[in-house]
């Protein structure tokens, strides 16, 4: 036989599950803006039958006691959060690319007129002019004053990739810092949900520190930090190209025409000291041109340690025109030094095994496509990636997310649910009172 107050046990439990399921919609609703907030939900089951015999003897069944909240769950798709930290590392390690390869564009101003490529033009035609009036000192004026300005270019732009490069080591440390940070916290709510596996807000708490942490890292070391290690293996491998091109043009081995002549010299340099300027010695013969740079400065770079030869600065009488110490008006090897410009160097390619053999400004320019094609890839990649993590992350909140119309009927649901625990259990007090009050003698 079952207690004669088995029905006031099941309307009871009913009431306690309902009320339940009432508090967590609730729960559902207040925190519906709430950033990482899964939506939860109650897990009812039906409580253990009871064997209840029939009256008329032999035969028996199980008489059903009601329900009970099982559990409490979050509503999380371990697949899809999978998905969105994976999509939002590549997404990080790709936009912080993307912002540094913007940078390195920023820099160099090209197109335009304030660009290296514009000031190699200007410079090589200064020395064209000079070689149409070998004898002019207002030429060699101007050309001091063009390769002053492309030195300062070079100059200028291997600063700003200097100065980039430790911004962005900078930003890996802190990355690295903020990673620590998120890594000790995540431990510690990993031990926190150990010790209380129920707790779900605990869970949402790190699952978004897990998702902010795919951002500058995840396991196959995508993310944020990735892309701040890749920016800046490109900006020295930029840095490397552009002094490579200076160094050629300076220093570098080439053959060229003087007077008809096939020779080899060993760049600008070397070209204008073995012409003749228009400085006389004391026996009235045309003095060796002076170089324009000196190279004997110190530097972590080639740019670093370049700088204008002072008595050029000083005196642009010392430039060397002439091939012949006999012949102001000889321009060979100015003609040779803007010859230079179509010239074929052999440069070492940064993070590559073969050279690239082109003219100096071919050579810039193939520097400065590369950057713009990788600008232009990076933009679509990170685009890309954007619209799928968008997706991701509908999708994600379509199964997380807090959805108020159907918390509100939910909550119409378990209402309904409640009061009709509430009415069974007066009902079954009314059976009660009449077996208890009313059936006395």
């Amino acid at each position: 036989m079952t207690s004669t107050f088995h029905g006031l046990e099941v309307g009871k439990r009913s009431l306690y599950t309902q009320q339940t399921a009432l508090t967590t919609t609730g729960n559902n609703i207040s925190n519906a803006n709430t950033p990482g907030y899964s939506r939860q939900r109650v897990d009812m089951q039906a409580t253990s039958s009871i064997t209840y015999p029939y009256q008329t003897g032999s035969s028996s069944s199980q008489l059903g006691t009601g329900v009970s909240v099982e559990s409490i769950d979050r509503v999380r798709s371990e697949y899809l959060d999978s998905q969105y930290r994976e999509r939002n590392g590549q997404l990080g390690s790709e936009s912080t690319k993307l912002e540094t390869l913007q940078q390195i564009e920023a820099l160099t101003d090209e197109p335009g007129d304030n660009g290296i490529s514009a000031s190699l033009d200007r410079f090589f035609s200064a020395w064209e002019d000079l070689a149409s009036n070998p004898d002019s000192l207002a030429a060699r004026a101007v050309l001091v004053e063009r390769s002053e300005e492309l030195l300062s270019q070079g100059q200028t732009l291997n600063d700003g990739l200097t100065s980039l490069s430790k911004s962005l080591n900078e930003q890996m440390k802190a990355v690295n810092d903020q990673i620590n940070v998120l890594s000790t916290q995540i431990d510690s709510l990993n031990k926190e949900i150990a010790s209380t596996p129920e707790a779900n807000e605990l869970k949402d708490r790190r699952d978004l520190l897990m998702d902010e942490m795919s951002g500058l890292t995840n396991a196959e070391n995508i993310g944020k930090l990735e892309g701040l290690q890749q920016s800046v293996k490109e900006v020295e491998s930029f840095q490397k190209d552009l002094n490579e091109m200076f160094n050629q043009l300076i220093n570098g081995s080439v053959t060229t025409d003087v007077n008809g002549t096939s020779k080899q010299f060993n760049g600008l340099n070397d070209l204008m000291t073995s012409g003749f300027s228009l400085v006389k010695d004391a026996n009235g013969a045309m003095k060796q041109g002076e170089a324009m740079f000196d190279t004997t400065g110190t530097g972590t770079t080639f740019l670093e340690s370049l700088s204008m030869n002072q008595e050029v600065k000083a005196n642009p009488a010392t430039i060397a025109a002439s091939s012949n110490n006999n012949a102001v008006s000889n321009g060979a090897i100015a003609t040779a030094i803007s010859d230079l410009k179509s010239e074929t160097f052999s440069f070492n390619v940064a993070d590559s095994n073969v050279n690239a053999d082109a003219s100096v400004s071919d050579f810039y320019g193939m520097l400065i496509s590369k950057i713009g094609a990788k600008t232009q890839a990076s933009e679509r990649s990170v685009e890309s990636h954007q619209a799928v993590l968008k997706s991701i992350d509908q999708n994600r909140m379509s199964v997380s997310g807090v959805s108020l119309d159907e918390e509100m009927s939910n909550l119409i649901q378990f209402q309904h649910a409640y009061n009709a625990a509430a009415r069974y259990v007066s009902t079954t007090d009314e059976l009660l009172d009449v077996i208890i009050n009313r059936m006395g003698v």
